[in-house]
Order: structure tokens, then C-alpha cells, then sequence
């Protein structure tokens, strides 16, 4: 277990931290993607890669929240908190706890945006597995 400004995190969710640090890095010069278009892609790609499902789910999260998103660099020892609510959802979801998947999004993203964003969080389970 590693500690981040008071927050602790397993090796897996380190990796997937700087997995979407990267995607976020590469994000910055790619257009956004609208969160029901998102939604729509990852329905139809069910081979999608964790590279290509993350930067779809990390391009649309400034929709989703309805605010520009923070991530910080690779390498660095704190935690925004777009952050912590990646890594808790993806947590959430690899242990089958629905309850908090479904308390992460209602808390942290725009209504109109729930259920698609939902539907793409669910598919995260394949970056754990």
C-alpha cells in the first residue's frame, strides 16, 4: 500500500493511476467526446483495449462532470480529486460493490449524464481483470 496526500492505494490501482494519468496526458490534444457518443462506442466495440477504453471514458469525463477534469502527471506523489474518484469507481467496480459504483456516479456526475456514464464505468471492470 502506497499513501497519497492521506489516501492509500494498491499497486493495481497505482498502475491504473498512471495508466490514466498517460491517457489524460494524451487527451489534452485530442477533441473531447460527448458522453452518449462514448456510451455508444464502447457498446459497440465490446474488444475494445484498456488504452482505448480509457482515453474514451477519461474524454468524456469534463461532460460527464460538467467542469474541467485534473490530472496530474505521471510520477507524482498526490492525488487530485478526479483522481480519487477514478481510482474509488474502478476499485468499486472490480469488487463488485454496485452500491458505491452507483453512489460515485450520482454524486459526480450531471444527472443527465448518469446512466451513460454508468454504462461506460461498467465496462472498467476490464482494466482490473
Amino acid at each position: 500500500m502506497l499513501t497519497y496526500n492521506n489516501y492509500k492505494i494498491s499497486s493495481a490501482e497505482l498502475e491504473l493511476l498512471e495508466a490514466v494519468r498517460e491517457e489524460a496526458k494524451q487527451a489534452r490534444s485530442m477533441p473531447k467526446i460527448d458522453v452518449f457518443k462514448a456510451c455508444e462506442l464502447v457498446q459497440l466495440d465490446m474488444e475494445l483495449l484498456t488504452p482505448e477504453l480509457l482515453s474514451i471514458f477519461v474524454r468524456s469525463l469534463p461532460q460527464a462532470f460538467g467542469r474541467s477534469t485534473h490530472f496530474f502527471p505521471t510520477g507524482t506523489l498526490e492525488l487530485s480529486r478526479d483522481e480519487k474518484w477514478l481510482i474509488s469507481l474502478v476499485s468499486a467496480i472490480s469488487r463488485a460493490d454496485y452500491d458505491s459504483v452507483h453512489f460515485l456516479i450520482k454524486t459526480g456526475i450531471k444527472p443527465i449524464h448518469q446512466k451513460p456514464c454508468q454504462s461506460i464505468a461498467l465496462h472498467l471492470w476490464k482494466i482490473t481483470a
